[in-house]
């Protein structure tokens, strides 16, 4: 299994040959600009786990159908978050980021 790692995320660089199911985490660094042209460096951090039936071999496949889940789930988080930011001011992003990154 070929992951993305590293603080901004890069692919191929986590090399494994088994997939834990978590509970884990990962982080990345994400660069938004807010309506008002702010830019921010952002570092977000993320909980998972893969919850499957152990009864059903069928679902437990479906982990292994995404070539990179944590690069792609990092790359659909942070471009999430850049639209959230550039709908925001910088003082209303500011104030509310916790809140806005959630929503």
């Amino acid at each position: 299994i070929s992951l993305s790692g590293g603080v901004p995320k890069r692919e191929n660089c986590i090399q494994n040959l088994a997939m834990m199911l978590g509970p884990d985490f990962m982080t990345d660094l994400v660069v938004a600009e807010t309506i008002d042209h702010a830019r921010l460096n952002l570092k977000l951090a993320y909980n998972w786990q893969f919850e499957v039936d152990p009864e059903d071999p069928e679902q437990a496949n479906k982990i292994f159908a995404v070539k990179d889940f944590v690069g792609d789930a990092c790359k659909t988080i942070a471009s999430r978050v850049r639209g959230a930011a550039a709908a925001q001011t910088f003082e209303d992003f500011h104030r509310y980021s916790s809140d806005i990154i959630k929503a």
